[in-house]
């Protein structure tokens, strides 16, 4: 058998017709026939472009999505009547609409061009934020919520298909690093902005400064939105890309041979093998137990604050620090695994164990407030096992388009369920200093420290058994590379292309 009948055979199946097969074969070619000089030029252009606005909006979207928690220290309880129970229920309500909106916001994604999708639904999350800021009771603060949190839903998994889109798997976690940093960066600029909104308000009178908080963050929301419509997309979408330009950037990603983000058609079958997939239940476990804790501090953050015997506004002033701390932390990880590719699952198991110190030093040390302040700043760092490994996976170890959608949105419904539940650990009966909250999170994480164990050796083992299969075959490293990526590109899985190698 020659070399090309041998690679038509790897990637025939019955759902992929000749067309689409020569397609990917062109695409294959064209990978060639562009220097690695203009890959690099063209690399740096879409940089210049498209990742200040992922990093802006991925910032926006965790800022908004916690602007409930900064108005509780603002007056939004006492102005609007609601009771602790209430106010932990909102948060429940966003993540149980972000939960639903996983499966047919995936579709849809998949449906309708990526970039535009995302924008429309960023603008729309956007004016839900401004929204809120004209809530005066529980009903209408649960109605926002519910369609935040709706709209909110696309963005981590429609950005790890549109990294995948643009970016090399040795590139994505980087990437990706740098706008989940926005988490903790926008954090730390807005609680600046919102400690001034809230003490100028507070001297001057006037509208309450949980409202002005919520009408300035969504109104940002929205300018950002609209300038996404216009600069982003895949690389057939956008406009400031040449016709050359757009070939050599769909040519760049084939090395990945995981696909891109354009539309296509809905796989059945790549769901039918995502749920018999090993690696799919070790993220789902990993998103739900990595969570609880992320649902329980994030929404009682600047209440244990409080009981560490902090006031409303030193609590925004002096969590600061754990912010940029968090940050830092984050893009050091992102780093590191961009150059040295296995560190990454020492990396998040590091960081879980350092996090569960943390927290039961928090609850159990009979300390001061201020030892408890230095040691809350690293509280968030456990964070950095989604940023570098839960998410980044979507793009990086599964292929297949209807697989990746899927997969995504089974990891971010999880990590809402995980939310929903760490949002009702902390109890009202444990104020101020909810020790026992504190030490569910801690026995929580090292379960997933054991489950993350469990994922890393089974990457291991299949790139164990696919190199011995390689070795049997007698196909050479060229010939292997070749048909990795013509596979990729004709919409084959990571299971189905024996060829594929799992980043670990």
């Amino acid at each position: 058998m020659d070399k090309e009948n041998d690679i038509r055979v790897t990637v025939s199946r019955p759902s992929i017709d000749k067309r689409e097969v020569d397609v990917a074969e062109d695409r294959v070619r064209a990978h060639d026939e562009f220097t690695q000089e203009e890959y690099s030029r063209l690399t740096r252009k879409v940089d210049f472009i498209l990742m200040p606005m992922l990093m802006i909006l991925y910032g926006l979207q965790y800022s908004d999505k916690t602007s409930l928690s900064s108005g509780v220290v603002f007056g939004l309880k006492e102005d609007t009547g609601l009771t602790t129970q209430e106010f932990a229920n909102l948060t429940s309500f966003f993540y149980m609409s972000y939960a639903l909106a996983q499966y047919p916001m995936a579709y849809l994604l998949q449906k309708f061009p990526l970039g535009r999708a995302l924008a429309v639904c960023t603008i729309i999350w956007g004016a839900m934020v401004m929204c809120l800021g004209a809530c005066n009771n529980y009903a209408q603060l649960a109605a926002v919520r519910v369609w935040l949190g709706w709209f909110e839903a696309v963005v981590t998994p429609g950005f790890a298909i549109f990294t995948a889109s643009w970016y090399l798997r040795t590139e994505q976690s980087l990437r990706q690093g740098l706008y989940y940093a926005m988490n903790s960066f926008f954090a730390m600029v807005f609680g600046v902005g919102i400690y001034y909104i809230a003490d100028g308000q507070a001297r001057r009178g006037g509208l309450a400064a949980w409202r002005v908080i919520n009408l300035f963050l969504g109104a940002i929301t929205v300018g950002m939105g609209f300038v996404f419509l216009v600069f982003g997309g895949t690389p057939d979408e956008v406009w400031w890309l040449s016709k050359r330009e757009k070939r050599m950037a769909k040519a760049r990603i084939v090395e990945n041979a995981t696909g891109s983000g354009e539309q296509a058609p809905w796989r059945w079958e790549q769901v039918r093998e995502c749920l018999v997939d090993p690696q799919y239940w070790y993220a789902a476990l990993f998103n739900l137990l990595g969570n609880i804790p992320n649902g329980a501090l994030t929404t009682f953050q600047n209440l244990i604050y409080k009981g560490f015997g902090f006031d409303s506004l030193e609590t925004v002033l002096y969590s600061l620090p754990m912010y940029a701390v968090t940050c830092c932390c984050v893009i050091a990880c992102a780093i590191t695994v961009r150059y040295f590719p296995r560190a990454r699952f020492p990396l998040v198991l590091l960081v879980q164990a350092m996090c569960v110190f943390v927290l039961l030093f928090a609850g159990l040390a009979p300390v001061g407030k201020w030892a408890k302040w230095g040691v809350w700043m690293f509280s968030l760092v456990y964070s950095i096992g989604s940023f570098i490994l839960a998410w980044p996976m979507i793009s990086v170890n599964v292929a297949g388009r209807t697989k990746k959608s899927f997969f995504g949105a089974t990891s971010l419904l999880v990590y809402c369920v995980g939310n929903i539940v760490g949002s009702q650990v902390m109890r009202p009966s444990d104020a101020p200093k909810y020790i026992k909250g504190l030490t569910v999170c801690a026995v929580i994480l090292i379960l997933c420290m054991v489950n993350t164990c469990a994922w890393w050796w089974h990457y291991v083992r299949q790139n164990r058994k696919r190199e011995a299969e390689l070795a049997e075959s007698g196909l050479s490293e060229e010939e292997r590379k070749h048909q990795n990526w013509l596979a990729g590109e004709s919409d084959l899985t990571d299971i189905q292309n024996r060829h594929f190698r799992y980043m670990c």
